[in-house]
C-alpha cells in the first residue's frame, strides 16, 4: 500500500506526537509549507493531504486547485486550532472529509488516516476485481444498472468476506458463475485459487475423482496421482456449477466431505484436511428435487446458508443498453471494426425479445450482427433461425399468432413455446422417452429436458415402447 502523505504546515513542532506516531506506522511524509507545497505536487500523486494552516491560504496559493487536478480524489485533512463557523464552512466547500479541532489526540487521527488509506485499498481491489471477472468470464462482466441486480451487488459485498456457503439460483447464461467469482475476488480469500467444477458436465465416477483426486492406479487409465479440485482451492475458493445434476450416491459423499473438511482420494487409505469456501449453483427448480427425494435436503441445508438467486434478462431490461454498449466496445477491438452505435429502433427490438439464453444469447446475439452486417451504425439485430416446425393447435390456434392486440413480445413467446413443445414431442417419441438418448441426438442438455419437460406437462413415460 502507498503510504505517502503531504504535510503541509507553518510549525512542525506543534503536532510532533502525530508525526511521529504516523512514522512509527510506515508512513512517509513529505513536509512542507503552502508556498513549496505546489513543488512537492508535482513530483508525485498524494491520497492524503494534512494541513495545520488556514483552508483560505491553502487555496490562495493555489495548493487545493493543483491537488485535485492532479488526482481528483485526494482526500484534505485539517487541523486548526481556530476553528468557527466561518472556517468549518470554507472547509466544507473545499471539499475537506476530515475537519479537526486541536488539541486532539494523536492515536484518534491514527484511527482515521488508517481507515482513509484502508478504504483507498479496498477501492482499488475493487476496480482490479471488476477487470479480473471480465476477463476470467466466458461473457461479460457484471455490468448492470436494475435495482435488482444492485441488490445483489449489496449482497455480494456482505458475503465476500465471510465464509459462509452461497447457493446461487439462475437460468442458463444469467451469469451465476460471475457473482462466484466477485464473491472470491471481493473476499479475504482473493489471493487464494478460484477453483470451478461443471457437476453437469462429468459422470459419477469422473466427478469423484475431478473433486478428491485419485491415488495412482485407482483404475484403469490412473497413471499417476491426481489431486482433487478440493485439495487445489485449499484455502481458497470451490465453485460447484450445476449441482442439482450431481447423483445421489456423489451427494452422500459430498455431504461427508463438507462435514468433516476432509476428502479421501479415489483408491486412496489415508483422508486429507481441506480449508474451502463453498459456492455452488443451479438453473433448477432444486426444492422440486428435494421433494421428489432427488436431492439431499441434509446436502441443502449445508449449500443454502447464502441463497442468491439472479433474475433472468427478461425481468432486468434496463440492463440492455449497457450490456449492449460493453459488447460493442469488446467487439469493435476484438473483430477489428468500428460501429460507432446502435439505434432505438435496434435496442427496442432486443428488449422486445424474450431471452431464454439471458446474458450469453445477448452476446451471441451482438456478435452474430457483427459478422452479418457491415454498417457503421446498427438498426437492427439477427437472431438465430429455427428449423421449421408444425405447431399443434392444441393449446394455441395458428390464426391467433397474427393477432396484433397482443403484444409483439408475448405473440413470439407462444411461438416459441409452441415450438419447443412440439418438438420435445416429436424427439421423445423418437427415442421412445429415452432421455439419455434424446439428449445426445438434439443436443439438449439432459438438465434442461427434464425441465422442459415439467414446464410443458410432458412425461417422458407416456412415450416409452410399452405405450
Amino acid at each position: 500500500m502507498d503510504k505517502q502523505i503531504l504535510v503541509i504546515a507553518q510549525n512542525m513542532a506543534i503536532h510532533q506526537d502525530i508525526w511521529t506516531l504516523l512514522e512509527d506506522k510506515g508512513y512517509q511524509l513529505h513536509i512542507t509549507d503552502p508556498i513549496t507545497a505546489l513543488d512537492k505536487l508535482g513530483t508525485r500523486r498524494f491520497r492524503l493531504i494534512m494541513a495545520d494552516v488556514p483552508v483560505s491560504e491553502l487555496e490562495n496559493s493555489g495548493v487545493l486547485q493543483a491537488a485535485r487536478a492532479i488526482k481528483p480524489d485526494t482526500i484534505l485533512l485539517i487541523m486548526s486550532a481556530n476553528s468557527t463557523i466561518a472556517s468549518i464552512v470554507d472547509a466544507i466547500t473545499a471539499g475537506t472529509v476530515h475537519y479537526f479541532r486541536t488539541p486532539i489526540e494523536a492515536d484518534f487521527v491514527m484511527q482515521v488516516i488508517n481507515r482513509v488509506f484502508e478504504e483507498r485499498q479496498a477501492s482499488k481491489e475493487r476496480s482490479v476485481l471488476l477487470n479480473d471477472t471480465a476477463q476470467k468470464s466466458n461473457f461479460a462482466g457484471i455490468i448492470a444498472k436494475s435495482p435488482r441486480m444492485k441488490q445483489i451487488f449489496e449482497l455480494i459485498e456482505r458475503v465476500a468476506d465471510t465464509d459462509s456457503a452461497v447457493f446461487i439460483t439462475g437460468e442458463t447464461g444469467v451469469g451465476k458463475e460471475l457473482v462466484a467469482r466477485a464473491i472470491h475476488f471481493l473476499g479475504a480469500r482473493k489471493n487464494m485459487p478460484f477453483v470451478a467444477v461443471n457437476c453437469g458436465a462429468l459422470t459419477e465416477t469422473l466427478l469423484e475423482s475431478e473433486l478428491f483426486g485419485h491415488e495412482k492406479g485407482a483404475f484403469t487409465g490412473a497413471i499417476k496421482t491426481k489431486l482433487g479440485k478440493f485439495e487445489i482451492a485449499h484455502r481458497g475458493t470451490l465453485f460447484l456449477d450445476e449441482i442439482g445434476d450431481v447423483s445421489p450416491a456423489m451427494q452422500v459423499k459430498l455431504l461427508r466431505a463438507l462435514q468433516e473438511k476432509k476428502v479421501e482420494r479415489v483408491g486412496g487409505t489415508h483422508s486429507v484436511e481441506v480449508d474451502v469456501r463453498l459456492i455452488s449453483a443451479t438453473n433448477q427448480n432444486i426444492k422440486e428435487k428435494i421433494s421428489s427425494h432427488e436431492f439431499r435436503i441434509d446436502l441443502f441445508y449445508r449449500l443454502n446458508v447464502i441463497p442468491i438467486h439472479i433474475p433472468p434478462l427478461r425481468e432486468r431490461l434496463e440492463d440492455i443498453p449497457l450490456l449492449v454498449e460493453h459488447f460493442r466496445n469488446r467487439f469493435n477491438k476484438n473483430l477489428n471494426r468500428d460501429v460507432s452505435g446502435v439505434t432505438p429502433r435496434a435496442i427496442k427490438q432486443l428488449m422486445d425479445y424474450p431471452w431464454p439464453g439471458n446474458v450469453r444469447e445477448l452476446e451471441n446475439v451482438v456478435e452474430r450482427t457483427y459478422i452479418t452486417c457491415d454498417d457503421p451504425v446498427f438498426d437492427r439485430f439477427t437472431f438465430p433461425q429455427y428449423p421449421e416446425t408444425p405447431l399443434p393447435t392444441s393449446k394455441y390456434d395458428v390464426t391467433e399468432f397474427a393477432d396484433t392486440d397482443i403484444p409483439f413480445s408475448a405473440a413470439r413467446s407462444r411461438v416459441i413455446e409452441s415450438f419447443e413443445k412440439a418438438y420435445l414431442i416429436k424427439a421423445l417419441k423418437k427415442y421412445q422417452g429415452n432421455i439419455s438418448q434424446t439428449a445426445k441426438h438434439t443436443g439438449i442438455h439432459q438438465r434442461t429436458l427434464w425441465r422442459k419437460l415439467k414446464e410443458y406437462g410432458l412425461d417422458r413415460n407416456t412415450f416409452t415402447k410399452k405405450n
